[in-house]
């Protein structure tokens, strides 16, 4: 079976009859390979090439190979590392494994057996490769680019299955509609720069201000979400006022929330969001830079 041709194996090993029979049987099954007698040079043709595998022998002189697999991970931890000895023992091979090793071969060397190693630590790596961009991508559909906060989307979905389970233990959901105050104003007279610093810092008060089990969304533009599982709107509101103090006290802006609450005030997740908006909205019109409690009187 033909490697792709980007598949490059450094092998090392001061004994020339090994590196010879190990080299010309991975060229031969579509490797390029480059070779080293020593850790000196080994590290050296490291500098100048990408390799995807490297075969090293534990005994070298000078640079032993464990010393080698040390600085290889540190410098090029993509690096996948078979190392292989004549008196390996299972205390040797825990140790490499420790030090970033892929797997831990023992002399006299089986081909077919090295083939398969490097195959199997290849395709490990791919797959590995692929579930980290995955995971990326996942993160990337449902976070908000600027503030790393999570964005409309993934707060959209996750409203409906919090509230679903709340309404159905007759729990209470809290929920803060958080919006900074004269936006624009401070947009169009700074610059949109320093407009999108400010929100950063924002979303960072925001994080070291809530639970880890409390969900923060950027609602858009300068409004955000915070979604109070398992919370009172008691509670909710102290946690708010504190944000409001914090802002005030160590940012250039304040912010106005609007706090609602299932099912006190509404039994639908849509109009939490809703009710939570009026009662911003409310607190705006209202002096600003503070915190409101949803209620009937509110809405009319």
């Amino acid at each position: 079976m033909a490697e792709p041709a980007a598949r490059r194996i450094l092998v090392v090993d001061d004994e020339q009859e090994t590196l010879d029979l190990i080299s010309d049987f991975l060229d031969d099954n579509g490797f390029a390979v480059d070779t080293a007698t020593n850790g000196e040079d080994a590290l050296q043709l490291t500098e100048g090439n990408d390799y995807n595998v490297a075969v090293l022998d534990v005994h070298l002189p000078g640079m032993d190979g464990t010393e080698i697999l040390k600085t290889l991970k540190e410098r090029k931890p993509e690096i996948q590392i078979i190392m292989i000895t004549g008196f390996g023992t299972i205390r040797d091979a825990v140790e490499c494994m420790k030090l970033g090793a892929s797997d831990f071969i023992t002399k006299p060397i089986l081909l077919d057996y090295l083939l398969i190693t490097i195959r199997r630590v290849l395709e490990e790596a791919r797959l590995k490769e692929e579930a980290e961009m995955a995971e990326f991508y996942r993160t990337l559909s449902r976070t908000d680019e600027l503030t790393g906060l999570f964005n409309f989307r993934h707060l959209k979905v996750s409203l409906k299955k919090e509230a679903e389970r709340h309404l159905r233990y007759s729990h209470t959901l809290s929920l803060a509609m958080v919006d900074i105050d004269d936006f624009k104003h401070y947009n169009d007279t700074r610059g949109h720069e320093e407009g999108n610093e400010i929100l950063r810092n924002l979303a960072h008060i925001l994080r070291h201000n809530t639970r880890n089990c409390d969900l923060l969304a950027r609602y858009g533009g300068e409004e955000f979400v915070i979604l109070f599982p398992e919370t009172s709107a008691e509670e909710a509101m102290v946690v708010a006022q504190r944000i409001c103090e914090r802002v005030a006290a160590e940012m250039d802006i304040t912010v106005t929330i609007g706090l609602a609450s299932l099912p006190d005030d509404t039994d639908n997740h849509s109009e939490l969001v809703r009710a939570a908006d009026k009662a911003m909205y409310w607190g705006k019109t209202n002096g600003k830079n503070r915190c409101t409690r949803y209620c009937e009187d509110i809405s009319k």
